[in-house]
């Protein structure tokens, strides 16, 4: 497990950091995502997190590919006991191979608390070769 920062918006106040807690009242069922993606290519990022908790709160996820912090674009939702909730990210594929981290956080009541993570390796789709097709000499003379 890694430490990360808690979500940028919630109902109240975020601390800077947060414990872990290996997943105690939500678990991050699945990262869907491709398993590789060509340089300049736009990468939909699916992260599932389950309230494995006996009662609704609030959760959030944050995520983070080669060292750059990314946000989904919803900031937190209310998950009912048992349910499974999405939240989706994007970003364009850097020119190299990367590992996408996820980070579930549960809202206390005073501030947002780390409680699992998973992650999930994109690799970098190689370069088609370049092709010389339709080349044909149209005029040639000699002088």
């Amino acid at each position: 497990m890694q430490d990360y920062r808690a979500p940028r918006a919630g109902p109240g106040v975020l601390g800077a950091k947060a414990g872990v807690a290996a997943g105690a009242y939500t678990s991050i069922v699945s990262i869907i995502a491709p398993a590789d993606a060509a340089y300049g290519d736009w990468v939909n990022v699916e992260v599932r997190v389950k309230n494995t908790w006996t009662g609704d709160m609030y959760i959030a996820v944050t995520g983070q590919y080669d060292g750059i912090d990314i946000y989904p674009s919803i900031d937190y939702l209310i998950v009912s006991p048992g349910q499974t909730v999405s939240f989706y990210f994007a970003f364009t594929m850097p020119n190299k191979s990367i590992t996408f981290h996820a980070w579930s956080f549960y809202w206390t009541g005073t501030e947002w608390y780390q409680d699992d993570y998973s992650s999930k390796a994109i690799q970098l789709k190689a370069a088609p070769s370049p092709e010389f097709s339709g080349f044909a000499v149209s005029d040639y003379s000699k002088k």
